[in-house]
């Protein structure tokens, strides 16, 4: 990893899902709050919305006979290749030193290239203010020398911010299973890491982390695309220049013809 490099570590044993890290984003960020009805989950809101940057997302699974309680901190991963940065057009996606990737809210135009690009499905788009919004990794709080909002406020140690090699490693050698930190060639690694002893061999089918993570139509617009546009740009290029080489031994022919000096 790159020196300077965070990253957050969610360690999915101790999370009692009390909701205090959403509750810390929504006030730190100074996002509203969003009314809802009832919801057939614990789960609330369902889903991310461009004001509403992390859920707790609340699951059940067969356990031993019985059954057992998943809490899972939902928000945005923080890549290390950001795809969604590579997608937007205008390069209003920034990926700080730190890990951090954030829109620029003044830049963005609203085209949704980085929703489409996510594989995480992250990004929200907000159709009143044309633009699109998610996690920042508290960016702003890292600048200053402090730890980012949800992890302040974690009560149980379930959140840990640190250098990533450190705190990554640490976990390693106790023999936690660690997710996010080589996913694949689309991600790279991620700044938010979840861990586990509890549900090992089971964390990325229990807490919904897909093993290979990429969008079909990016990687198409990546291998496809890009390099068709590169060579039709090189073709108009060659025809530019022959234009102008034909152009300039008209030129000295005419001249020639004329008795001008050349």
């Amino acid at each position: 990893m790159a020196v300077g490099e965070k990253v957050i570590t969610v360690n999915v044993d101790k999370c009692i899902g009390c909701r205090a890290c959403q509750v810390a984003c929504h006030v730190w960020n100074n996002t509203p709050a969003i009314l809802t009805g009832f919801s057939p989950s614990f789960t609330n809101p369902e889903d991310l919305t461009p004001h509403t940057w992390m859920i707790m997302k609340f699951k059940e699974v067969e356990d031993k006979g019985g059954v057992a309680w998943l809490f899972k901190k939902h928000q945005c991963m923080h890549c290390s290749n950001a795809p969604c940065a590579q997608a937007c057009p205008v390069g209003a996606i920034e990926v700080h030193p730190s890990g951090a990737v954030v829109i620029r809210e003044e830049k963005c135009i609203g085209c949704r290239y980085c929703i489409e690009a996510c594989p995480y499905d992250i990004p929200r788009f907000d159709p009143i203010k044309n633009k699109v919004y998610k996690c920042t990794f508290c960016v702003d709080r890292i600048q200053n020398g402090l730890e980012p909002a949800c992890v302040a406020a974690c009560p149980t140690g379930t959140l840990q911010f640190g250098d990533y090699d450190e705190l990554v490693g640490k976990y390693k050698k106790e023999g936690y299973e660690v997710y996010g930190d080589n996913v694949n060639d689309y991600v790279g690694h991620t700044h938010y890491v979840y861990v586990t002893k509890r549900w090992k061999g089971k964390l990325k089918e229990y807490f919904d982390l897909p093993a290979d993570p990429r969008r079909p139509v990016i990687e198409f617009n990546k291998n496809v695309v890009r390099p068709l546009g590169w060579g039709l740009t090189g073709l108009t290029l060659a025809a530019l220049a022959a234009h102008f080489v034909f152009w300039r031994a008209k030129r000295v022919e005419e001249k020639k013809e004329k008795g001008e000096k050349q």
